[in-house]
């Protein structure tokens, strides 16, 4: 299997017209139809339907895409950072994090892009969707990880990651720590820290039960939040992805469960320098647990 056939399968997948796709790869049409024959003859099964011009991916086709775009991908990702290696390009990643998201889950794809492009700069951002949505379409960031529940306007493009729940954060010694898990009844008597940067868990519990909850809003990092718990202040709700110091405890929420997905987002058709690129493809290609 070549890349180039790679190329025009996603190509075509993409038109749904046999002329228009040759034109974007810039080959003839039969040339370019040749290409696709030689990858269903790699799979040893029809990749697609045609009526004149116009196609209608089979069931093999549709199974196969997915893992062709990602093949495509990752080989896309690593030709433009081992491009921008040889030139020795200075480019930079600017990365937002949505409220409660952690860079944890992006570093296997920032050492990717730090590995081939050591002079790299690497900002990260935390602030509310708005605020990073804002910094997208201003060029200010590259991308960004947001919370799929968040307003999102459709100039931005979007993939999703991975899922995340809410866990209650507590003090190694608090009584809740006997059970093996806490409902919304058990933190209503508590103190539940809150913070611009913990997600907004405690909003959207608030919202769906009966229980107000006593809550005392602190403006700094969510590090700082965590330091407030280990010494008895209260407790936090925050991503169960979230990295935690073993002087903490946690226990899952339930009654209700409330989860989310995180979204990578970027601006539609913009062009990305090498390391936001490769950075975006890395992430679209990784496997997250």
């Amino acid at each position: 299997m070549e890349l180039s056939q790679v190329r025009h399968f996603i190509t075509l997948c993409q038109t749904l017209n046999f002329a228009r796709a040759a034109e974007r790869c810039n080959v003839t049409p039969l040339a370019f139809s040749r290409s696709i024959e030689r990858l269903e003859d790699e799979f040893s099964g029809l990749l697609l339907f045609r009526y004149g011009d116009m196609i209608q991916l089979t069931e093999l086709g549709r199974a196969m895409r997915p893992q062709l775009e990602a093949m495509l991908d990752a080989a896309d990702a690593t030709s433009a950072l081992s491009y921008a290696k040889r030139t020795r390009s200075r480019v930079s990643l600017k990365i937002g994090l949505g409220p409660g998201v952690s860079a944890v889950d992006v570093a296997g794809a920032v050492r990717e892009v730090t590995m081939m492009l050591p002079e790299v700069t690497i900002h990260f951002e935390e602030s509310g969707p708005a605020a990073l949505i804002e910094a997208m379409l201003t060029d200010i960031i590259d991308c960004a990880l947001l919370p799929d529940h968040c307003d999102i306007p459709e100039r931005l493009n979007c993939w999703p990651l991975y899922a995340d729940r809410a866990v209650v954060v507590l003090p190694k010694n608090h009584k809740l720590m006997e059970k093996s898990a806490v409902t919304a009844y058990d933190i209503a008597d508590e103190t539940v820290l809150l913070g611009d940067r913990c997600g907004d868990f405690v909003d959207r519990l608030s919202a769906i039960t009966s229980y107000s909850l006593h809550t005392q809003r602190y403006h700094g990092s969510t590090s700082q939040i965590l330091d407030l718990i280990a010494e008895g202040l209260g407790i936090a709700l925050l991503s169960d992805r979230f990295p935690l110091s073993p002087q903490l405890g946690v226990r899952p929420l339930y009654e209700p469960e409330i989860s989310r997905r995180i979204l990578l987002t970027v601006v539609a058709g913009r062009p990305l320098n090498p390391a936001a690129g490769s950075f975006v493809k890395l992430c679209r290609t990784q496997t997250f647990s």
